[in-house]
């Protein structure tokens, strides 16, 4: 919250007789006593001061702030009432009463003397700043956008309120408002933490290479300090989307560890939670206790995906829990069947300490976090180390960078053993591919291609990405292949108009004409209708896809990719070769362009790998959730076993 100001008292003298105390000397005592730390004497003077001069507002609010600061509320909010009554019109009582209500946690009552500050003073920076951190405690996000964009006409050189604006856009997805707004700040901008990883995601949804290149050589060379370790978990999200070297990323994984272990320390919260022994099995239980941390057990892509794995524990070996970071408006059907499959337990309401608390009182063998640095992660939960044995799976390409992390789930595809070199968490390969399989079901057609304008000689390669993934190499790559395949054309599909302008305007940058591009609508239930026009798939790079790929292959669409170094570069290729089709993985740029162009000018080429495609997702193992539900439980086993761990 933006601080309460204290009101400087006029020293007007109060007449009496000889020996009488003035008004003057009363306020000097207070003064004098705050000054030297003594609260009670002061807020003693102020009283006697408010007996000679009763209708003095300044001296009621200042024994307020006096009460505040001794933490005695009744008096504190009797006191900015008086004031209030004393001077009507004037707004700092309001503000303050709204910091005492906010503090007790009447968040409604404190919205309400926030909007009374403002009423009073429509210039009021700090109310309307204040009023907007109420409502987004009262989750009312979308309310709170208004008062932070007033507060930002009104100083639009403080970086905290653009901040704050930026966080809420983003919430509720006005990204091109939060990329423009950024724009305007910039002219202000200081060398922050802040402005480095917001100017990452602003220039790679914008079109211009140079820009781009200086941002991330910006935040690549920032030097990040305690207090910081959230803004380098946002860079570290971001540099997975960059063409960047494993050892790069390795530095940046070590910088935020050593972060959050003194961050942690400052607040005594450095020792782990659960500590490395063995647990005492008891009451007849033999089960491993295992417990799943995501924001997604929802109708999402990772709630789709571990719903078929959830149910398919063993639960003879395996007792499951569930820990939600998603607050109860979020939850749906998907939830309840969830809940239904193990015991749930909601974390969206508490902070990253408690949170870690109430996971460790389960008593844990391990605890899997499927979030990585994703939206809505909160990897402070896991640092403090709630469970014997931590991993890290499936909610990004990438690792989280922590000491407190034991492995990082991955296959041997995804992560050669020359990886483990360049992170902190161990490998935990597993013996099927990392990403769960879709078995092939034949997409139901919802449009024609002459409905979306598409010629019919055309060849249609879909891209079902949004610009994150859209590096400068993959769009100049893509820009020759469409080149020389003069008779293809894009698919794309953006969830949200910001989406659909965002991805024109950095297709377009890179030379891939509107002309070339054509749009299926999106829509939850008809998602996997789109497949239907596409011939193949362009996998993106260096973040390379994972259910979208997935998606792609089980509606028979071929998709091509280039496989490189780290995880995020290997994600497709591992889905590829472990379903069986390494005829579509590139060895290199040149390799990827030319494969794209002969699917899209071979014709018989073309018909032969759709078909391949249709037969590697049949009804196979690669497809079987139960069988990677076996592999990751034997996955997890072993990790309790390598570390000494297993229950006794």
């Amino acid at each position: 919250m933006v601080r309460a100001r204290v009101a400087r008292p006029r020293v007007a003298r109060v007449r009496g007789a000889a020996g009488v105390t003035t008004l003057a000397t009363l306020l000097a005592d207070a003064a004098s006593r705050a000054a030297a730390g003594d609260r009670e004497g002061s807020r003693t003077a102020y009283r006697a001061a408010l007996a000679l001069a009763p209708e003095r507002a300044e001296l009621w609010h200042n024994l307020g702030a006096l009460c505040v600061a001794l933490d005695d509320r009744d008096e504190a909010l009797a006191a900015f009432d008086a004031a209030a009554r004393c001077r009507g019109n004037w707004a700092e009582p309001w503000h303050a009463r709204g910091h005492v209500l906010y503090a007790a946690g009447d968040v409604d009552g404190a919205a309400a003397a926030f909007e009374a500050a403002i009423a009073r003073d429509p210039g009021h920076v700090a109310a309307h700043v204040n009023l907007a951190l109420a409502l987004v405690r009262l989750r009312r996000y979308r309310a709170a956008i208004p008062l932070l964009e007033r507060a930002r006409s009104l100083a639009p050189a403080d970086e905290t309120i653009w901040w704050l604006l930026r966080g809420n856009l983003l919430r509720v997805a006005r990204t091109e408002d939060a990329r423009a707004d950024f724009l305007r700040f910039q002219p202000y901008a200081p060398t922050s933490p802040r402005v480095v990883a917001a100017a990452l995601s602003a220039t790679r949804a914008g079109d211009d290479p140079a820009r781009e290149a200086q941002a991330l050589a910006d935040a690549l060379a920032h030097p990040f300090v305690p207090g910081e370790a959230a803004l380098l978990a946002e860079v570290l999200a971001q540099v997975q989307y960059a063409d960047v070297a494993l050892g790069t990323v390795a530095a940046l994984y070590r910088a935020y560890d050593g972060l959050m272990r003194v961050e942690l320390a400052a607040g005594r919260e450095d020792t782990p939670l659960v500590p490395p022994v063995p647990r005492v099995r008891g009451n007849g239980d033999r089960r491993i206790r295992v417990g799943y941390l995501s924001a997604d057990f929802r109708a999402h892509v990772m709630g789709a995906l571990l719903a078929p794995i959830i149910t398919a524990h063993d639960r003879e070996q395996f007792d499951v829990r569930l820990y939600s970071l998603a607050p109860a408006e979020n939850e749906d059907a998907l939830t309840e069947t969830l809940r239904a499959a193990a015991r749930f337990t909601r974390l969206a309401d508490v902070d990253d300490a408690i949170a870690a608390r109430m996971i460790a009182a389960d008593d844990l063998d391990l605890l899997v976090d499927l979030m990585g640095h994703s939206a809505f992660a909160r990897p402070g939960i896991v640092a403090r180390k709630p469970a014997r044995v931590a991993l890290t799976h499936l909610g990004c390409h990438g690792c989280l960078g922590l000491s407190m992390v034991d492995y990082k789930v991955t296959d041997a595809v995804a992560d050669p053993p020359g990886n483990a070199a360049y992170q902190l968490e161990g490998l935990l390969p597993l013996s099927v591919c990392t990403m769960p399989g879709r078995a092939f079901h034949a997409p139901t057609p919802r449009w024609t291609r002459a409905e979306l304008g598409i010629a019919p000689e055309a060849v249609v390669f879909e891209a079902f990405v949004g610009v994150q993934k859209l590096s400068p190499r993959c769009l100049t790559l893509w820009q020759a292949i469409f080149a020389e395949a003069r008779h293809a054309v894009l698919l794309v599909s953006p969830p949200r108009d910001d989406d659909a302008r965002a991805l024109a305007r950095r297709l377009q940058a890179f030379g891939l004409a509107p002309e070339r591009v054509r749009h299926v609508p999106y829509a939850a239930d008809t998602l996997d209708a789109r497949h239907a026009l596409a011939d193949a798939a362009l996998d993106t790079l260096p973040y390379t896809g994972g259910d979208t790929t997935m998606a792609a292959l089980a509606a028979g669409v071929p998709v091509v990719t280039r496989v490189g170094q780290r995880h995020a570069e290997r994600m497709t290729a591992s889905i590829l070769r472990h379903a069986g089709l390494a005829q579509l993985v590139a060895r290199d740029d040149d390799d990827y362009v030319a494969l794209a162009v002969r699917l899209a000018t071979d014709a018989a080429f073309r018909v032969d790998q759709r078909a391949a495609v249709r037969a590697a997702l049949a009804a196979t193992p690669f497809t079987r959730p139960t069988i990677y539900t076996r592999a990751l439980e034997t996955a997890y086993l072993r990790a309790l076993t390598e570390k000494k761990l297993l229950p006794r």
